[in-house]
């Protein structure tokens, strides 16, 4: 198994129809009321910190109800909040597209007999990369308190909603 997941994900067997376990979860959202920490849009939900337990790599839960045959399934997928999310992704793009034109480049100047200073953009770009996926996983181990939080409070919803009687959760 790969040791390193940037989205670790794990998968919850529900005992009731798909429809059944969207409208018992969406009952128990407009009953908890949390909009900023627990919100439901069809058949995806999301669970979030409050903003005074935030840190740099928080996460947040993001689930959808799925069917499988006769029985439903909640895939749970943990990520770093949005902003956090979409910033570790424009530094892979722009460091996988810096890296790419500066091989390119350093070709071309090997073929012309110049200096290879395309290569260290190359190299750079590739550094930066193992740097992020670096710092990433050290934030997961750090968050993984939050992690077990948001688990427990969504098991806690499923108990409530008795959409969950054992603790059948896997991971993926």
């Amino acid at each position: 198994m790969f040791w390193f997941k940037l989205r670790p994900t794990f998968t919850i067997e529900l005992p009731t129809s798909r429809q059944e376990a969207i409208e018992k979860l969406r009952d128990a959202c407009a009953e908890l009321n949390q909009k900023n920490s627990f919100t439901m849009y069809g058949e995806y939900g999301e669970l979030h910190l409050p903003v005074e337990e935030h840190r740099l790599w928080s996460p947040h839960l993001s689930f959808y109800v799925a069917e499988r045959g006769l029985a439903s399934l909640i895939h749970g997928r943990f990520a770093p909040r949005l902003d956090v999310w979409t910033f570790v992704w424009i530094v892979y793009l722009a460091m996988s597209f810096s890296a790419f034109f500066g091989l390119a480049l350093a070709y071309s100047q090997w073929m012309l007999g110049e200096s290879l200073w395309g290569l260290a953009v190359a190299v750079f770009g590739v550094a930066v990369v193992i740097t992020m996926t670096l710092v990433a996983a050290t934030g997961q181990q750090w968050s993984a308190d939050q992690m077990h939080a948001l688990r427990n409070r969504l098991e806690g919803i499923l108990h409530s909603t008795e959409l969950l009687q054992t603790k059948a959760a896997t991971d993926d």
